[in-house]
């Protein structure tokens, strides 16, 4: 879960206001231009997009290193093109062997306390040893670093801690007067009622007062709620002065930092300003699954593009990198892979992987990669599927690193059965060379008819192919009609070149 205050408010009220009058996204391209660092402006282009070998890409990336040669070959000539590496140089070998770059997580190391010489030391020497190597492209630093602060401790803080304390209430019940066993048991309540409403510190006294009557030690003293936001303060600084280290050690290599897809904005904003890109990864499927990885409203597929917006504010002038779904829920659990209700954390589907990627790029994502798919066969329809889309952003690459239009196009529903107040398809305009590439994703979950409108005058009469099917649309007064299923996505062109193989 990234990346000042008056560009965080200027990206929200153009996200609001593309948002009413048509659904494309809000033009990002300067916020890096805008960047004061030299340093955004060298690695990322106007747009976000980061340079590889001196050229923007749509990073296409997997936490996965394939052990299998055979394998990096086939996710290499599928389109992807960033593998996460283990900090050895014989991966990285490997990865440039069949032209991957890499990504290393620094992890625990990249948190260096105040005058941690020796830390910093042990730091320095990790980038001195892969700084140089040729498929090296991003430093990470630990995953999830904020939300792991509270996240951490919830075993003990929703449940633990009761439980302990009614075993040491029962083992007193031979010796305390059933009136003290009822008063412990109603503070116990009265603290429980308490966290229930977020008020920790009222509850924490009752523990501490319990714990202490009850003549026992508390085994986790440290884990308070509320202290965790000084914690994440204390995180949040460590984190910058590695980043400041990272940066002395080696200026050629950008440093990202994978969020869940929780916190506050302001607290993700505060911790982005020391990383060049940031982003989280959610993922949603089966949304009815009750794994509530989306903590938002919206917990369908369309919470990827509500995450991605989240992630914009976060990170105001910082590229944007989606850590997306390659894997089902119930491939990461036994219980649940023995499950007789095959439905149960089921696999996205390939209409699924790909509303999710476009959905992502569509609000403003400059990468794209997948975790999780170390846990699923490599001939797996999944495998397949997440093959195939990225073959797909491959190809459409150069119109989703394309120019933007002076004006932004408006989409507007039929109306129909459903709660859709005329909201049609999120938009995507893009023009490369001499064509014109327009995206449209149905955020619905049932499907719509549309119109598009307010197409550049250049556009007119042109021919436009739904790439991946046979349909094709003329543009008429500068707009063209069409219909999309629920969760959709239609790539129109004025030429097919854009399709994959």
């Amino acid at each position: 879960m990234n990346k000042t205050m008056v560009r965080g408010v200027v990206s929200a009220l153009l996200l609001l206001a593309v948002a009413g009058a048509s659904s494309l996204v809000a033009p990002a391209e300067d916020a890096s231009a805008n960047d004061p660092r030299p340093g955004m402006r060298s690695h990322f282009d106007r747009n976000g997009f980061l340079k590889v070998a001196g050229t923007p890409r749509l990073i296409i990336g997997l936490y996965e290193l394939p052990k299998d040669d055979a394998k990096l070959r086939e996710i290499a000539d599928n389109g992807f093109n960033l593998v996460r590496a283990p900090q050895k140089i014989d991966e990285l070998d490997r990865l440039h062997k069949h032209g991957l770059s890499a990504w290393i997580c620094l992890g625990s190391a990249a948190n260096l306390n105040r005058n941690d010489r020796e830390g910093e030391e042990r730091l320095r020497q990790v980038i001195n040893k892969f700084k140089d190597h040729p498929a090296l492209l991003v430093w990470e630093l630990p995953d999830e670093a904020v939300w792991n602060i509270w996240w951490s401790g919830f075993s003990w803080i929703f449940g633990g801690q009761q439980r302990e304390l009614r075993q040491h209430i029962e083992k007193a019940k031979a010796d305390a007067s059933p009136a003290q066993i009822a008063e412990w048991m109603s503070l116990l309540s009265k603290a429980d009622r308490y966290g229930q409403r977020s008020l920790w510190e009222q509850a924490e006294a009752i523990y501490d007062r319990l714990w202490d009557q009850l003549g026992a030690k508390n085994p986790q003293p440290d884990w308070r709620m509320s202290r965790r936001a000084a914690k994440a303060d204390e995180v949040t600084d460590a984190v910058a002065r590695g980043c400041r280290v990272v940066r002395q050690t080696d200026r050629k290599h950008i440093i990202w930092q994978n969020h869940a897809p929780r916190n506050s904005v302001a607290r993700l904003r505060k911790y982005n300003e020391a990383v060049d890109a940031a982003g989280c990864d959610i993922y949603p499927v089966p949304f009815n699954y009750g794994v509530g990885h989306s903590d938002l409203k919206d917990t369908n597929l369309s919470s990827v593009g509500a995450y991605t917006d989240r992630m914009r504010e976060a990170a105001p002038v910082k590229a944007i990198w989606m850590v997306l779904q390659g894997f089902g829920w119930r491939d990461l659990n036994e219980k649940d892979k023995n499950d007789p209700d095959r439905k149960k954390g089921r696999r996205p589907s390939f209409h699924e992987i790909r509303f999710m990627a476009y959905d992502a790029i569509l609000h403003g994502s400059n990468a794209i990669l997948y975790w999780g798919t170390h846990s699923v066969e490599k001939d797996s329809a999944l495998w397949r599927n997440l093959m195939k889309t990225a073959r797909e952003l491959r190809a459409l690459e150069p119109a989703i690193l394309g120019e933007r239009p002076e004006t932004l196009p408006t989409a507007v529903a039929d109306e129909t059965h459903g709660s859709i107040d005329g909201e049609g398809p999120r938009l995507m305009l893009r023009k490369t060379d001499n064509d014109w590439v327009l995206t449209a994703a149905n955020e619905h979950a049932q499907g719509i008819s549309f119109t598009i409108g307010s197409l550049p005058t250049e556009m007119e009469g042109k021919m436009l192919y739904r790439l991946y099917s046979d349909e094709s649309q003329v543009v008429r007064n500068r707009a063209i009609h069409d219909g999309i299923r629920g969760f959709g996505v239609h790539v129109y062109a004025t030429s097919r070149r854009f399709e994959s193989r």
